[in-house]
């Protein structure tokens, strides 16, 4: 494997749909394992991303080294450190993502294949991107809350740009799913609520608590390559540091201060991301490149690889209209329509 590859691994929270053979079994694992029993199918509610230290390790999954998809033993969370960095510097990445999944812009469909909830030798973890929900996420501009298409009522289509056999096969031991490598794909969002798609290159996935009614915990990772960092996840975190830096930095600037208010965002960016050249402009190049990024996206001396962050899924009670605290919800069988 090239050493062009960042490990990702984050965290989402989905509800039960009543979905049909939304999965397939096509992408290899660890053990060939053809999944076995009913499909279930779920809509994320919730995605996080680490924003801090702790979350860095909490979401961590095992990917493999360089070399191998093979676990190692250790675990992997590279970009969970850069975004961890990025909230360090007063940028709301979480509270983006958030709001994306709130209003229907990051829109993920899970599919899940076992015999049993328990304990499952042949069990199979599917995503799936999804588009026109029904009812609609808000009911008009000035809805500030949102979230209506995850009442657990909602329909969804198939987005055109869905894969339709991205799997992960494994196991479910004592209530526990591990799956894994495959290839899945994942939303996220950075400097507005537009979704990013990323797909993950030989991704794992876990899951706890698993019941009909939802997934209680569920944290995906996978390996995403430097060129689609840079093309996917560059262009709108640029726009979002820039936005910062005009605010705090007006014009006219002049290296190396910037004119940038001092003990503001736009100074620690001026000092940290500005720096090749020290021009007071800032660049996709430099966003990644500068010395706090740069490091962690480079392999270790054991030769590990770069990891995305794990994708999480919490609360797993069922969702119906009558319980509307529930933090996930569902799809129906016309997802596939």
């Amino acid at each position: 494997m090239s050493s062009k590859h960042t490990l990702l691994a984050a965290a989402i929270c989905a509800l039960p749909l009543s979905i049909a053979a939304c999965g397939s079994s096509s992408n290899g694992t660890d053990g060939n394992v053809t999944p076995e029993g009913t499909h279930y199918g779920y809509v994320v509610s919730k995605a996080s991303v680490p924003t801090t230290t702790d979350q860095v390790n909490l979401f961590a999954l095992d990917l493999g080294s360089k070399t191998s998809s093979k676990p190692d033993g250790l675990p992997d969370n590279v970009i969970g450190q850069v975004f961890s960095a990025l909230t360090s510097l007063k940028f709301d990445i979480q509270g983006t993502i958030t709001t994306a999944v709130d209003q229907g812009n990051i829109l993920l469909l899970l599919d899940l294949q076992t015999k049993d909830f328990t304990n499952a030798s042949a069990a199979g973890l599917a995503v799936k991107l999804g588009a026109n929900a029904m009812p609609a996420a808000c009911t008009s501009p000035a809805d500030t809350t949102c979230r209506h298409h995850l009442d657990g009522t909602g329909k969804f289509d198939l987005a055109t740009d869905s894969p339709t056999d991205s799997i992960v096969t494994g196991a479910i031991a004592g209530g526990k799913f591990t799956g894994g490598p495959g290839d899945l794909p994942l939303q996220i969002a950075i400097g507005s609520t537009m979704a990013i798609k990323l797909d993950l290159l030989h991704a794992r996935a876990s899951a706890t608590s698993i019941t009909d009614a939802g997934i209680m915990t569920a944290t995906l990772g996978g390996l995403v390559t430097q060129a689609e960092l840079t093309s996917q996840v560059g262009p709108p975190l640029l726009a979002s540091v820039k936005a910062i830096f005009d605010r705090d930095c007006p014009a006219p600037r002049s290296p190396p201060l910037c004119n940038c208010a001092t003990s503001s965002t736009g100074s620690l960016v001026a000092s940290v991301v500005d720096f090749s050249p020290k021009d007071c402009n800032i660049t996709i190049d430099e966003l990644f490149g500068n010395p706090v990024v740069a490091p962690m996206l480079k392999p270790t001396a054991a030769a590990r690889t770069p990891a995305p962050p794990p994708t999480r899924c919490r609360s797993a009670s069922r969702s119906r209209p009558s319980r509307p605290r529930s933090r996930c919800s569902r799809y129906s069988p016309a997802a596939a329509r």
